[in-house]
């Protein structure tokens, strides 16, 4: 059952403008395979496991306490599940982190580590990710890192998530941005993409599983 979104904290009025999360999407899918109907081996639907080695790669961002983070800490620790995202964003950020929060509680779910990388330095500094990973709803023991805009741009690049500002009313700004799950194994090595627009808990959970499986 898809999760009922909590109103986030931070919300903003008005809604993502999808463009650079489907052209971000778009040359995603690209690289996915067209499976036989009935195939035993094939991923659950929306879940890219072929060809995506290439995507992802070093970070050096800083985490909640303002302490640098790379991706050699983060692999440290295990398998991680990464999703770009923002403090301020109104509706897809929070809902795909409930829809994790629930796959990663379901039963069999993996024990994995969620990370959130803000596209969104200026307002979002290691003290306002440090109160917003703690949002109720939000997957236990998730890790929050944010950076200068350098950092988080070439994070950003390295997992090809395309981001821009969109001016508001009253001078404010919402961002646009590609909205992917990424599940990275023990050696920081993407093993499965799947975007997290009408992503369910348990759509979730089985690209985890399927992802992981591969590693």
């Amino acid at each position: 059952m898809t999760p009922t979104p909590e109103t986030p904290r931070r919300g903003l009025t008005g809604a993502i403008v999808p463009a650079l999360a489907a052209a971000g999407l778009a040359g995603l899918l690209t690289l996915s395979i067209v499976w036989p109907k009935g195939e035993e081996n094939a991923p659950p639907i929306g879940c890219i496991t072929q060809h995506v080695e290439d995507i992802g790669g070093p970070i050096s961002l800083l985490d909640s306490r303002g302490h640098g983070v790379t991706e050699a800490d983060l692999a440290a620790a295990g398998p991680a599940i990464v999703y770009f995202g923002f403090t301020h964003c109104p509706d897809a950020c929070p809902t795909a982190m409930y829809a994790l929060a629930q796959a990663l509680q379901s039963p069999g779910g993996y024990d994995i580590q969620p990370v959130l990388i803000s596209i969104d330095p200026e307002r979002d500094t290691p003290a306002v990710m440090d109160e917003y990973v703690k949002t109720g709803g939000f997957p236990p023991g998730l890790i929050g890192l944010t950076g200068t805009p350098e950092q988080v741009r070439a994070a950003a690049e390295a997992f090809r998530v395309q981001y821009s500002k969109s001016p508001l009313e009253g001078g404010d700004y919402t961002m646009n941005h590609t909205s992917l799950f990424y599940v990275m194994d023990k050696n920081w090595r993407t093993t499965a993409v799947m975007p997290s627009q009408n992503a369910t808990p348990q759509g979730v959970a089985a690209c985890i599983a399927e992802g992981l499986r591969h590693s």
